[in-house]
């Protein structure tokens, strides 16, 4: 009993390391998704989760920069760092990013949101309460927003 229950937990453990494992060549181009499928953010997310980022971070810092000197284990966590901002970019177009990047890189998801939240700003002066909120509620599912995220959209465009 003792033996298939701890061997039940090896081969659990042992599948979220190879899945971390996958989703770390993948992030850092090691590795591709099946049929050339391009790596961006909304395809990461469909394949590990929402959360894929912290639990992958998360990982890292336990299985690989854990034995590391302070000095490497820097550098390991600086060179995911950019590999994850650069993947975060990919939920962009490009005129968005030629648009929001006027500030640098580091700046495109503040400047995204402030631009959104002015754009919803003018539609709720023109369209009034109700037509803006069925709008965003659309909308959020096509961005696979959670609830949370909509209501506090709202407020924020309705505070501005």
């Amino acid at each position: 009993m003792f033996r298939k229950t701890t061997s039940r937990l090896c081969v659990a453990n042992e599948a979220h390391r190879q899945k971390m494992v996958a989703l770390f060549k993948i992030v850092t181009g090691e590795a591709a998704f099946k049929n050339k499928v391009p790596v961006k953010d909304c395809n990461v997310q469909a394949v590990f989760g929402p959360s894929y980022a912290a639990d992958l971070q998360k990982w890292h810092s336990s299985a690989i920069t854990g034995k590391m000197e302070p000095a490497d284990k820097k550098v390991a966590d600086d060179r995911l760092h950019s590999y994850l901002a650069r993947l975060e970019l990919t939920r962009y177009t490009a005129r968005e990013l030629a648009t929001y990047m006027m500030n640098g890189a580091h700046n495109v998801a503040a400047a995204a949101e402030a631009d959104m939240i002015s754009k919803g700003a003018a539609f709720l002066k023109e369209q009034g309460e109700a037509a803006f909120t069925s709008h965003v509620q659309s909308e959020a599912k096509f961005a696979n927003w959670s609830a949370d995220q909509t209501s506090a959209f709202v407020k924020k465009v309705k505070a501005a």
